[in-house]
């Protein structure tokens, strides 16, 4: 199962739309829920420590390992665990939870706003979805 935690709220309606589009695309592919939870550390830690020993966390971060979609698929698709990707709003993550993560992903070496990459998430999501369903939308 693939969660997608998303603390803090989301301002672009339009962004907002589509990753909910993505989301309703991706549900006819594999399972992925949307939590999204307030930006506050107690929150945020609530979801890390219950979840730290039994999924693999990984933190959206421009300083984290960079692959292409097919790395990408290939990572998501061995995995054995449930995974949580945390994409953070603006401040992103305390600096002192970094090590209850199993990985840091950089979606791009560019930086884009906190709503753009929960999106551009989603979409890679969906893409690797399609690529192993078959589906013409990766092509």
């Amino acid at each position: 199962m693939i969660y997608c935690v998303f603390p803090g709220a989301f301002k672009d309606q339009g962004l907002y739309r589509l990753l909910l589009d993505y989301h309703r695309r991706l549900e006819k592919l594999w399972p992925v829920t949307l939590l999204e939870i307030p930006e506050t550390p107690k929150d945020i830690l609530k979801i890390i420590e219950s979840k730290k020993n039994r999924a693999l966390l990984v933190s959206l971060d421009a300083q984290g390992e960079a692959m292409d979609s097919t790395r990408f698929i290939q990572w998501v698709t061995q995995s054995s665990q449930d995974l949580y990707f945390f994409a953070w709003g603006a401040s992103g993550p305390d600096p002192k939870w970094k090590p209850f993560f199993s990985k840091s992903l950089s979606l791009s070496p560019m930086t884009y706003s906190h709503e753009l990459a929960r999106t551009m998430l989603l979409e890679q999501l969906y893409r690797a979805g399609a690529t192993l369903k078959g589906h013409p939308y990766p092509k």
